[in-house]
């Protein structure tokens, strides 16, 4: 676990003092018990990712919580299986997931799904890495230095959606608490779902 201990020799201390041993009860696979008893949820690269804690702490939800298939999760059953548990995002809150072999990443405005690496030790290395490209780490900062800190439990989202010419800029972007973050996602994905290039997406009440 060389690569992991790095990451959490940069990252925050543990989001939740709830004991670590708790994750043992955790009905997730066993690996994300490990990384939860090494450290029970944490921050890195200044907010952009997350690791959610075993327990609801600091507004940042528990990983239970998070993975409730009532939830944000309904709306992506057709990419993200229910076996699979989201355990971090990035900055704009795409999910980091554990699958039963890997771990993918989940692009929640597109919902589209890649691999990313084979273990957590693999997501570690492969973060350390491309950590401004795969968590959005430099243009968090850059938000960050204009309106302060970005508190764990929010993400920044475009006004003007990515996939539909929004700018990559600081100046497209607004902070958002995290459940009502990834449900303006999945307004959008089931908006965009199966429509072809250059057809015209009416989205109604999108950062309203």
């Amino acid at each position: 676990m060389i690569k992991l201990n790095k990451l959490l020799s940069i990252s925050s201390e543990a989001l939740s003092m709830h004991p670590s041993d708790a994750a043992q009860s955790l009905r997730c696979p066993n690996k994300l018990k490990a990384l939860l008893e090494m450290r029970n949820g944490f921050i890195a690269f200044e907010s952009a990712l997350v690791v959610f804690p075993t327990r609801k702490s600091k507004g940042v939800p528990g990983i239970l919580e998070w993975n409730d298939l009532n939830g944000w999760r309904n709306v992506y059953q057709d990419v993200v299986s229910p076996e699979d548990f989201c355990f971090a995002h990035d900055l704009f809150g795409g999910q980091f997931v554990t699958t039963k072999s890997a771990v993918i990443h989940m692009d929640p405005e597109t919902g589209h799904v890649m691999p990313y690496a084979d273990s957590i030790e693999g997501w570690a290395e492969r973060l350390l890495d491309h950590c401004a490209e795969d968590t959005a780490w430099g243009l968090g900062h850059e938000w960050q230095m204009i309106h302060g800190s970005l508190p764990p439990h929010m993400r920044l989202l475009p006004k003007l959606p990515f996939v539909l010419g929004g700018e990559y800029e600081v100046e497209n972007l607004i902070a958002v608490e995290c459940h009502e973050a990834m449900n303006y996602w999945g307004q959008l994905y089931n908006a965009i779902k199966g429509v072809s290039d250059g057809e015209v997406v009416t989205l109604d009440g999108w950062l309203a």
